[in-house]
């Protein structure tokens, strides 16, 4: 199990690489606002559930300016193999309508299933996590359903600050690829990398109960855009793109302890 994490690593580096190669061109998008409510509820053995609604609110201007953007319901749950290796699955439903005044027919739906393998382990003091995962996105039509592979590392630490109030610091990288064995015959050359993201937090620890985890972070979406051309044949938009979007966010997490008292336990980032 210990070459799983060279392995992790250098995949990473692969995607980072790969996306750092495709994207020729740089296209920037207004601030996001993201919110999620979460509730947790750990079991004795050290397995958990939990829950979680998302919202997301776009700042730009235009048709996605002034209203929510983007929400989805999320649950799962997750088992322990051993003190730093966990197992574990989540289904997510997505809604949302980009076009400002919400307009219940016009909300597009999609499923998400996902399982997922983490390891977590000590270095140099710090926790340093990987996350695996697997993905399948289902999508009404003429939008193609889609796997994709996530791969997230993390680093962070636990500091106490008095008593009761413990702050947890955390820098994190996720990068995804889309699963195709060839591509589409509608887009030959559609990207492999789809989406990376960089985030910043600082967890608060209120109490055994309650996290509040504000966080800044930079997303990259890869997207091949209609190529547009000057009179003289150069590109002047669209083609390969590098979409990157700036956010800010908030994550408040409730723990519900079966029976009411708070036990020891492995706890995770918010950002399951």
């Amino acid at each position: 199990m210990n070459l799983f994490r060279p392995l992790l690593v250098s995949g990473l580096l692969v995607l980072t690489a790969a996306g750092t190669t495709l994207a020729q061109r740089k296209l920037s998008t207004p601030l996001i606002e993201r919110t999620e409510l979460q509730l947790e509820l750990p079991l004795r053995n050290g397995d958990y559930f939990w829950t979680s609604l998302h919202a997301q609110h776009s700042f730009g201007n235009g048709l996605d300016g002034g209203a929510f953007q983007f929400n989805w319901l999320q649950g799962g749950y997750e088992h322990f193999l051993s003190d730093g290796w966990s197992l574990g699955g989540n289904a997510r439903l997505n809604f949302y309508e980009s076009f400002g005044n919400i307009d219940v027919s016009r909300i597009r739906t999609e499923f998400r299933p996902e399982v997922l393998l983490r390891h977590r382990g000590d270095v140099f003091g710090l926790t340093f996590g990987q996350r695996l995962s697997v993905e399948y996105l289902t999508q009404k039509a003429p939008a193609r359903n889609l796997g994709m592979a996530r791969l997230r590392l993390d680093l962070e630490r636990v500091v106490s600050v008095g008593e009761k109030l413990k702050l947890r610091p955390r820098l994190a990288y996720e990068a995804a690829m889309n699963i195709r064995l060839q591509p589409p015959d509608d887009a030959p050359e559609e990207r492999t990398v789809d989406y990376a993201q960089w985030r910043a937090e600082v967890g608060l620890r209120l109490s055994d109960h309650f996290d509040l985890t504000p966080y800044v972070a930079r997303q990259s979406t890869f997207a091949v855009y209609l190529p547009q051309y000057d009179p003289a044949g150069n590109l002047i938009s669209g083609g390969r793109t590098n979409v990157r979007t700036p956010v800010v966010g908030l994550d408040l997490r409730y723990t519900l302890f079966p029976g009411g008292s708070p036990f020891e336990r492995v706890q995770l980032p918010t950002q399951h």
